[in-house]
């Protein structure tokens, strides 16, 4: 029995092993001439005035470069050096003009580091995304394994709805639903992101009282950017 269970323990930490995963959001790595974080990235259906083709979204990388040595660095083409992938799929960055702070080249001094962008177009329906790191100088690689933070109005929108009409329900309750309501109360959140507070969804309840469904829409999505969702961090 005993040596069953040894070899259950093996294979299970040799799956884990197999399975771990690259660099997250917010981690730093380096070799002997720069140093590379990535800040975060986002899923985003329109940057200012540039929109994606139908069925397609922006994913936009946050990222920070640093020159960790007492020299200039040459002109480095970051594009060249960062490969975004996913369902085996390769994605070219896109240039858009309403965007500042677009990060494709630098030029760095001794010790400088610098921050901006790189914008992706993808298909909306995927999710999880490799972006693999080629270090200029020494050709180190290194692979960040992540899902991007969802910042499309749309998609939050669909989301809040939905929790305000689960709410409405359960209030309609006879005798306890507004007990029910208030007992199961809590923020309205998003991929561990708070849409809504909890002291703002009756205000927004009665907002949305006796419109239309296209009005009630336009409501939501209008809270949602005035509290700053589908905006660029």
């Amino acid at each position: 029995m005993k040596r069953i269970l040894l070899v259950a323990l093996l294979i299970m930490l040799a799956a884990l092993t197999g399975c771990t995963s690259g660099l997250m959001h917010g981690d730093r790595t380096s070799d002997d001439a720069h140093a590379f974080l990535l800040h975060i990235t986002q899923v985003m259906d329109q940057i200012e005035t540039d929109t994606p083709p139908e069925d397609e979204v922006f994913l936009v990388v946050k990222y920070e470069i640093e020159n960790l040595r007492n020299q200039q660095d040459s002109p480095r083409q970051w594009t060249d050096q960062l490969k975004l992938e996913a369902d085996e799929e390769i994605y070219e960055p896109t240039l858009l003009d309403s965007l500042v702070d677009q990060m494709w080249e630098t030029l760095l001094s001794a010790n400088e580091a610098m921050t901006g962008y790189i914008v992706y177009t993808v298909p909306d329906d995927i999710e999880d995304f490799k972006l693999t790191l080629t270090f200029p100088v020494s050709g180190n690689e290194e692979v960040y394994d992540f899902r991007p933070v969802d910042r499309r109005i749309g998609v939050n929108a669909d989301y809040v709805l939905t929790r305000l009409e689960q709410i409405e329900r359960t209030k309609r309750i006879p005798v306890i639903g507004g007990l029910l309501a208030s007992l199961s109360s809590a923020p309205i959140r998003h991929l561990g992101i708070i849409l809504v507070p909890e002291e703002e969804i009756n205000e927004l309840l009665e907002d949305i009282e006796d419109l239309s469904e296209d009005a009630t829409r336009a409501v939501v999505e209008d809270y949602l950017v005035t509290h700053g969702h589908g905006l660029l961090e």
